[in-house]
């Protein structure tokens, strides 16, 4: 038997305390918006209390990949969470399809699910959230990164600790630089839009 102090030594990963920390400041967000999202984003399939476990074991597996050292100082720790929620989300909803009850000929209850058409597109979601996540790290970025994950002001008051009057003055800076930086998607849509109408009329 070898002796507590001659135990081998595992070397630990060098943790970067910055980004558990940028982790730790997302914790109350993620929590508070992603299992309203979840529940959307599964066509209601999962229940609320569900989509809260979803979210929390999705934060938990982040966790592990930063305190493992493998993601960079650099990382989009949003982006990372809300991937691993759906993806989590996704395979809940096929087990539970698996388990569901078989009729009597042994076949698949069928349940009418709704499903999203593949040229469906979410601009919240395909667009406007990943540039929110391409901005750089500020209290502006913070308060429309809150307002896009479901918050109100006063909940984003409340997390961020600042008076209403700032989070005005930040979400219009945010808001600004948010329309530069999709303002030649919004030109391509609009002109397409228009593009299409003179079709219709022709």
């Amino acid at each position: 038997m070898v002796a507590d102090d001659e135990a081998p030594k595992v070397p630990l990963p060098d943790v970067d305390m910055a980004l558990v920390q940028r982790l730790k400041d997302c914790y109350e967000t993620f929590m508070e918006a992603e299992p309203r999202i979840l529940r959307r984003k599964t066509n209601r399939q999962l229940s609320y209390q569900a989509c809260q476990d979803v979210a929390h074991e999705a934060y938990l597996k982040v966790a592990r990949k930063v305190l493992n050292g493998e993601l960079g100082s650099g990382s989009q720790l949003p982006a990372y969470l809300r991937t691993a929620s759906r993806n989590l989300a996704v395979d809940v909803v096929k087990a539970q399809a698996r388990l569901r009850p078989l009729g009597d000929l042994g076949l698949d209850v069928a349940v009418p699910r709704q499903r999203r058409p593949a040229d469906d597109f979410d601009p919240l979601e395909d667009l406007v959230v990943p540039t929110i996540d391409a901005m750089p790290l500020s209290r502006p970025r913070k308060v429309v990164q809150l307002q896009s994950q479901g918050l109100n002001d006063k909940q984003i008051s409340k997390v961020l600790g600042i008076d209403a009057d700032r989070i005005h003055r930040d979400r219009y800076m945010a808001v600004t630089e948010l329309r530069g930086r999709l303002e030649s998607y919004i030109r391509d849509a609009h002109r397409k839009k228009k593009t299409r109408r003179v079709e219709k009329e022709g």
